[in-house]
């Protein structure tokens, strides 16, 4: 092992953080702030997963929508108008009331 959660815990005390989670989360965020490309990258990931819609991607990704479009394009994701067949409306209504 590596040692990164002795690492991690570790900082943590020194630095006073919570726990090891604030400490990876301050560093992710310092990374995502670095490397926008990465942003970029996070933001067109959680579009194609589902996880946000388009333009709260194209906000984390710190683009326009109309720019996140075209990178989305040139990525080759198809966006997703928002129509739903019945079957996906259906199972979309069942997951609100459940």
């Amino acid at each position: 092992m590596s040692g990164l959660a002795e690492d991690l815990d570790a900082i943590a005390a020194a630095g006073d953080y919570d726990d090891a989670d604030a400490v990876v989360e301050e560093a992710v965020r310092e990374l995502l702030r670095r490397r926008p490309e990465l942003r970029v990258s996070l933001a067109v990931e959680k579009y194609r997963t589902g996880t946000v819609s388009c333009n709260r991607a194209a906000e984390l990704a710190g683009l326009s929508a109309e720019v996140f479009r075209d990178e989305l394009a040139d990525r080759g994701i198809d966006r997703d108008a928002g129509f739903l067949r019945d079957a996906q409306r259906e199972s979309q209504l069942e997951t609100f009331t459940e």
